[in-house]
């Protein structure tokens, strides 16, 4: 399945100009319903990922593999206003040497960013949250470097209530999941852990969004590398579910987006090992695979995944062309 990238990102411009670019634009205009859209980053049109969609269609992602073109988060305003959201709060003489925008939620006035940043000084992969055009670290105190000798942490979700979800990576390279609640500013937070304790049998959780109704969504991992997805209000009793296509079950099923609706989207692994986007809505699980998409593995990617939908089930991802190019989509709901 596909992971978390937590190798291969680069980036060190001002993350406020998202914000400005954000207050300057209305929602999108002349989105189709049920319009399929490849949005491709000019910076390395061969290599994007999107990954989260709020309610005013922004959405949020980044481009380039790591290795002939730097990675760099980017909020986007389709179809083609772009700008730089990579990490910069930090002190003089350092920089951020990979970051990924990865969640947004839909504040009206300065929509939330989060994501992650690798500090190029230290090495160590940190969570971030983007507040009113200011950038904070925010980081598990469980996974911090008193207690990881190599700390990695993430967050990929955040609603409107200031509340975000990630993980954080322990000495064996095992995630735990977390939901963090921001203070009177996103310093003072508080962390609840959704760790592997929750979920019989599981090594590794990760709790990938939280929204407005206060459920989470996400996956664990047991031992044998196989994972589950899970939904649930956060603080209760979580669900785990297999993603089942006409009376199959998937091999291996990764959620990676919810909504205040109770969709959820990600991907999952049929019995054959090919890898394929799903939506459950209503009920019921959908396969999708982008146009164009591909089982031969490009970079890393191999065919399709959707990390983001918003209340409209919008939905967005990324995917294998084949070739030569890992190609990011939105899909506009026909309803």
């Amino acid at each position: 399945m596909k992971t978390f990238n937590t190798t291969k990102l680069f980036g060190l411009t001002q993350g406020v100009l998202a914000s400005a670019l954000i207050a300057a634009l209305p929602a999108v205009a002349g989105a189709a319903s049920g319009e399929f859209v490849v949005l491709d980053n000019p910076g390395d049109p061969h290599f994007n990922q999107l990954l989260g969609i709020n309610d005013s269609r922004i959405i949020v992602g980044y481009f380039g593999d790591g290795t002939q073109v730097a990675n760099n988060g980017y909020v986007l305003v389709p179809p083609n206003h772009y700008s730089v959201e990579n990490f910069t709060h930090l002190s003089a003489g350092d920089r951020a040497s990979q970051t990924q925008a990865i969640g947004i939620n839909n504040d009206s006035t300065s929509p939330k960013i989060v994501g992650f940043y690798t500090d190029n000084n230290t090495g160590v992969t940190h969570g971030f949250i983007d507040a009113n055009g200011t950038q904070y670290t925010v980081d598990d105190p469980e996974g911090n470097a008193s207690k990881v000798a190599a700390p990695v942490q993430n967050l990929l979700g955040v609603n409107d209530a200031g509340q975000a979800s990630g993980f954080w990576t322990d000495n064996s390279g095992l995630l735990h999941g977390f939901v963090v609640q921001f203070g009177s500013t996103p310093a003072k937070a508080t962390f609840t852990e959704v760790g592997p304790s929750l979920f019989k049998n599981a090594v590794s959780t990760v709790v990938s969004n939280i929204t407005n109704e206060r459920e989470v969504c996400g996956f664990w991992t047991d031992k044998n590398a196989v994972s589950h997805g899970f939904f649930g209000k956060f603080g209760s009793s979580y669900t785990s579910f297999e993603v089942e296509i006409n009376g199959v079950k998937a091999a291996s099923t990764q959620a990676f987006g919810c909504n205040d609706n109770g969709d959820v989207v990600g991907q999952f692994a049929d019995t054959s090992g090919n890898l394929h986007g799903f939506i459950y809505h209503d009920g019921k699980y959908e396969q999708f695979d982008a146009t164009g998409s591909s089982q031969a593995a490009v970079l890393g990617v191999q065919g399709t995944l959707i990390n983001g939908i918003d209340d409209l089930g919008d939905i967005v991802g990324f995917f294998s062309d084949g070739k030569s190019k890992v190609n990011g989509f939105v899909d506009y709901s026909a309803d």
